[in-house]
């Protein structure tokens, strides 16, 4: 068995969006002093790679520790939309055919913009799904939908209709994924459980694929 990691480590030096704190993660605890180590850490729950909730854009949505177990693993295509920016649903229906999308897969988007991590514009000019795309993610009954980029809405987008489309439909969101180059229109079994966090929004996540 072959285990790949999707996931972007969590630092210091994580890019996040405003008005999300930066990551802070301090000592509390010598073994010099109590005789083991610790550290805390300071961030907010869609830090680096993480899952959206629905209750991120629905009022009265499930929050993430009250989702099903189910939707944190198992098969998973990887769509390739390569320098699209503004991903319409004919070009993620041209994704989909091509990487042999089965109903109640997940769907990890690559677009490439993982190789700009670290770059200011990773945050501001991502790309992202219009709402068409995202509407069509629902139509065939994905389970989870993943991307590359740190939000599955284009950086322009003031109002995040893909957000609204998706989680509004029941579908959990992972931002920030990686690795995918080598994986491009194949299926993959995934896992990615997030945090056991009451009430949150969303959790940073550990999402790896089995080859």
């Amino acid at each position: 068995m072959v285990l790949i990691d999707l996931s972007r480590s969590i630092d210091s030096k994580t890019q996040v969006f405003p008005p999300y704190p930066p990551v802070s993660i301090a000592e509390c605890a010598k073994i010099s002093v109590h005789g083991f180590n610790a550290e805390t850490i300071h961030m907010a729950t869609h830090t680096s790679t993480h899952i959206d909730a629905p209750l991120h854009f629905k009022e009265g949505g499930l929050p993430i520790n009250a989702l099903p177990l189910q939707l944190f693993m198992g098969y998973a295509v990887i769509a390739d939309v390569w320098g699209r920016f503004k991903i319409r649903r004919g070009d993620l229906e041209r994704a989909l055919k091509a990487c042999g999308y089965s109903e109640g897969d997940a769907v990890f988007i690559y677009t490439g913009w993982e190789d700009v991590y670290c770059k200011p514009e990773y945050i501001t000019k991502n790309p992202g799904l219009l709402e068409d795309a995202a509407k069509l993610l629902v139509e065939v009954k994905a389970k989870l939908v993943g991307i590359d980029a740190p939000s599955i809405d284009p950086g322009e987008s003031k109002s995040f209709e893909a957000h609204h489309v998706l989680l509004g439909a029941g579908i959990p969101i992972i931002e920030n994924l990686c690795n995918m180059a080598g994986l491009l229109n194949k299926r993959v079994k995934y896992y990615a459980f997030p945090l056991k966090i009451t009430g949150a929004t969303a959790s940073p996540v550990r999402v790896v694929v089995e080859l």
